[in-house]
């Protein structure tokens, strides 16, 4: 059958737009795509939201990035409230206008996995991940199967000190101590009180709630850790057990006025502003605090020691805080997304510069063995090494669990076993609303 004319053309026409988008798709007629296979032709504009830190932290990450990706501009918002950033970020991400990188807390990927993509195998693996990072990394970013976030700075909880109250007490300094016992041995002897037998000056801020305590969640799932309790099962912690039961008995001592190693109450001043005026001999709390701690009192004779371990402990544990960097499933450019994460996370020379920036610990096992003698960051940088976490999926309301649990026991409104199976309940709930 003869074909007319118009036909052939109207022929004509719809093969060359099918072979012009094919041209497209592969990349053969340059200035049609945003993105190519060769980054120096790339164009594109992406925004990375983060916590704590402003735009001067990342000047290196940016500068390095720009050398593969000179035609990508990348935008950054920092927040300094997590209230604030969790809130505008589940804003931004309902309203379909999430940020295109934006930053998680290492508990937080299993409740965000639904709005984040991972990394492809195939440029970043598991085994470059354990390489890389310490075994914390993995075991809070990787999730079934897959790589979901890296940080640049892992933080953990240490013990803070006055130098000079060990010194008027005439104490050893808790960087030589062996054990738990040590520091239970040594509060008493750091407490002073006044004629009506009220405490002045605390050994130590432990043993109260949140409410006075920044760090008795954290400090208390710690002790749960180190004795080896069934918090740390993932998908199922288990608080309940002998376990369980003498890591909160052995906190709470500290709160009990009839007990030898009382210290602490929660109708105390924040543990902070205590020890900023030299009326809290120690404190626990992270490199995230040393700025706002000096701040308080710049005459503090402030020094830091790792984390008392139980006596004759195999493993040594020490616990995290700190948050990873992820891709949003919204992105538009999610190779370009992980490209900067990975460019700046692994490289050490950024992420040096970072540490430098910020005064934070980092997270390269490479940076972490270099920092091991830094006056500073050193406790922090060996801790990373030997840090665990759990499975709380919402940190702010495991907090308030906790919280609840201290201060139920303190007050003998409740037995510790029943206050454990209370908290155990509450948090297997919130687990079970995350699946």
């Amino acid at each position: 059958m003869s074909l007319t004319h118009s036909q052939k053309v109207i022929l004509l026409m719809g093969g060359a737009v099918v072979v012009a988008i094919v041209l497209v798709i592969l990349g053969v007629i340059p200035g049609l795509r945003t993105t190519t296979n060769d980054p120096h032709q790339t164009k594109a504009t992406l925004t990375v939201w983060g916590i704590y830190d402003n735009q001067n932290a990342y000047a290196g990450a940016l500068q390095n990035f720009a050398t593969v990706y000179p035609n990508v501009t990348i935008t950054y918002r920092g927040f300094s409230s997590p209230s604030d950033y969790n809130s505008a970020l589940l804003d931004a991400l309902a309203a379909g206008a999430g940020p295109d990188i934006f930053m998680i807390r290492n508990t937080d990927a299993p409740r965000q996995i639904n709005k984040i993509l991972p990394v492809n195998p195939a440029s970043f693996s598991l085994l470059q991940m354990k390489q890389l990072f310490p075994q914390v990394v993995t075991q809070d970013f990787y999730r079934q199967n897959n790589v979901y976030g890296l940080p640049l700075s892992i933080d953990t909880l240490a013990l803070i000190y006055n130098r000079g109250l060990f010194d008027q007490a005439g104490l050893p300094l808790p960087g030589t101590w062996q054990s738990w016992e040590d520091f239970l041995n040594a509060v008493p002897k750091l407490v002073k009180k006044d004629a009506k037998n009220a405490i002045t000056q605390a050994g130590a801020a432990i043993g109260g709630s949140d409410n006075t305590v920044p760090s008795a969640s954290d400090l208390l799932s710690l002790l749960m850790l180190q004795n080896g309790s069934r918090i740390g099962d993932q998908g199922a912690p288990l608080f309940t057990g002998e376990l369980g039961i003498q890591a909160l008995s052995f906190y709470t001592q500290f709160a009990d006025p009839n007990s030898q190693a009382y210290t602490w109450n929660d109708s105390m001043q924040n543990a902070r502003d205590a020890f900023g005026q030299g009326k809290a001999a120690m404190i626990f709390d992270y490199a995230s605090s040393l700025r706002e701690l000096k701040a308080r009192n710049a005459y503090l004779n402030l020094e830091i020691a790792p984390m008392p371990q139980p006596k004759n402990a195999v493993t040594p544990v020490a616990f995290p805080d700190y948050w990873g960097y992820v891709v949003s499933r919204q992105t538009k450019y999610p190779t370009i997304a992980w490209d900067f994460i990975l460019q700046t996370a692994t490289n050490a020379v950024v992420a040096n510069e970072y540490t430098a920036q910020t005064g934070k610990p980092p997270a390269l096992n490479s940076l972490l063995y270099q920092y091991q003698n830094d006056p500073t960051l050193s406790v922090f940088a060996r801790q990373a090494l030997i840090a665990r976490s759990w499975d709380e999926r919402d940190k702010d309301a495991v907090r308030a669990i906790f919280s609840r649990m201290i201060q139920s026991v303190v007050s003998d409104k409740e037995r510790p076993v029943d206050a454990l199976g209370a908290a155990q309940n509450a948090v297997n709930q919130i687990i079970q609303r995350s699946y």
